[in-house]
């Protein structure tokens, strides 16, 4: 009876743990939520399933065309279509800056790799982590969920 009880906490305690977001108390939260249709007739159809790895910046300036009053958190988000396929979403705010005028930018549409133009840190985004792969910056990128709503839409939010 014991093991059963502790075997129970032990799934409830690594659940709990895989649903925490990782604290980046450096940058502000701002809230973000909007839908992307990645069907291939879809506004978002770049990230659409088996496209390989792919990105897409949405901004106040370049919003998701399902989401009329989106919001994009501090410095806009990426979402990328990783090489494990699956979607995941960065804010484009530098870890290390902190502030929403220092945006994160891509070499081109598709980079596995975002850097920071102000410090030079450089992070992972093509296998879904987030991570820091250079520079000063010690903490990852903070990181949005991505939800799947049904066929070929999701919900990106906080």
């Amino acid at each position: 009876m014991k093991t059963a009880k502790y075997t129970l906490l032990l799934i409830i305690a690594t659940l709990m743990g895989c649903w925490t977001e990782p604290e980046n108390t450096n940058i502000p939260n701002k809230r973000v939520s909007f839908l992307i249709d990645t069907s291939l007739s879809g506004p978002d159809y770049m990230l659409h399933d088996g496209m390989g790895v792919m990105t897409h910046i949405y901004t106040k300036e370049h919003p998701a065309r399902l989401s009329a009053q989106g919001a994009y958190g501090v410095s806009g988000v990426l979402v990328v279509r990783t090489l494990d396929n699956y979607l995941c979403a960065f804010d484009l705010c530098c870890p290390y800056e902190a502030k929403a005028e220092h945006v994160l930018q891509q070499n081109g549409e598709g980079d596995f790799f975002l850097h920071c133009p102000t410090c030079g840190s450089e992070f992972e985004v093509g296998n879904g982590s987030g991570r820091v792969s250079k520079g000063p910056a010690l903490q990852p990128l903070k990181w949005y969920r991505v939800e799947q709503r049904g066929g070929e839409r999701y919900y990106v939010h906080n």
